[in-house]
């Protein structure tokens, strides 16, 4: 089997720490090159990587000897990055969110569609096995049946020049964390929400943190929260008729580490130990694979939709139109 040639666009913390080493192990994929706004981060990152350095992305997606790329740069990047891609042929794993706003993503989408690329809105965590035990346990009827999801996604404060404290880069705690508890909520009840409550607090333009109700009615509900300047949170629990799983590191998993499921049920408490897992190298698996088939990767293209739809209503919630530019 041929491997996939991958690109990397951005030498940030998540490229450098999880993605690039995960295609270093990868069997499906093969790291080409990476790119930087600064040549020397870039240089340097090739000289770790024993990689190919380019300064800036065009130059790094005209190359011919690459089938794929990775796109880890602020959030209203993404657009001109994703779609220069797409018209050079490059299938696309772009780190969440797609775009910075609805408007963004629908061009990005648009023209994956017409360059028939395959596009992936990074949503890592999704890969990890320990989402697939916590399914057979709902399955099985150990918590009879699901009704109400709440997730918590928060961190404690980042260096004030940190691009999530900037509008303009696309920033702010729902595109950041509150994305990840949406998106978990909508892949659980696999639909769409039909009423969305939401608020959002600022501090001047940046939204720092928020609360969402999602109503998939039939009775079936989320409550999410998130927000910066927070004591660490990182879970999401499934509520039933008869009990209660929760995954108490559901988003942000290092590979190393064994995640806990806690299942309460009759003044009962269980704690199943899950295996140790990279979410990163199943992601890079899923997306070798999936761009040979046209049918996952509309699959793909619909959820990043559906999602930039629903984040788009809760920022219209919050009252603040400027987010929406």
């Amino acid at each position: 089997m041929n491997k996939i040639r991958f690109g990397v666009i951005g030498c940030g913390y998540i490229a450098k720490k999880k993605f690039i080493p995960a295609i270093k192990k990868s069997e499906e994929a093969e790291l080409i090159a990476v790119a930087s706004r600064s040549k020397e981060k870039a240089e340097a990152y090739a000289r770790l990587f024993n990689c190919s350095a380019e300064n800036g992305y065009e130059a790094l997606v005209s190359r011919d000897d690459i089938d794929a790329v990775y796109i880890a740069t602020p959030p209203a990047t993404h657009e001109k990055i994703a779609i220069f891609s797409a018209r050079n042929g490059k299938h696309i794993i772009c780190e969440k969110p797609l775009a910075h706003c609805l408007k963004s993503t629908k061009n990005i989408i648009d023209e994956s569609k017409e360059n028939n690329i395959g596009i992936l809105e990074g949503f890592t965590y999704q890969f990890h096995s320990q989402h697939k035990v916590l399914k057979n346990i709902i399955d099985k009827g150990r918590i009879g049946e699901p009704i109400f999801l709440s997730a918590q996604f928060g961190i404690p404060p980042l260096n004030k020049d940190n691009y999530r404290y900037s509008i303009e880069s696309g920033g702010g705690a729902l595109l950041d964390l509150g994305s990840y508890t949406v998106h978990v909520s909508r892949k659980f009840f696999n639909r769409e929400p039909e009423k969305i409550y939401s608020i959002l607090k600022f501090e001047g333009k940046v939204d720092v943190n928020g609360a969402v109700l999602l109503d998939y009615c039939n009775g079936r509900v989320s409550s999410l929260v998130f927000g910066f300047n927070n004591y660490y949170q990182n879970n999401y629990s499934v509520w039933g008729t008869e009990g209660k799983v929760t995954l108490t590191r559901a988003f942000s998993i290092p590979a190393k580490t064994k995640p806990i499921i806690i299942i309460e049920s009759n003044n009962s408490i269980e704690n199943i130990k899950c295996n140790m897992d990279d979410q990163f190298i199943n992601q890079i698996k899923q997306f070798c694979n999936g761009i040979k088939d046209n049918t996952l990767i509309d699959t793909w293209r619909n959820d990043a939709l559906n999602q930039a739809k629903t984040l788009d209503i809760i920022r219209r919630n919050s009252g603040n139109d400027y987010l929406l530019k």
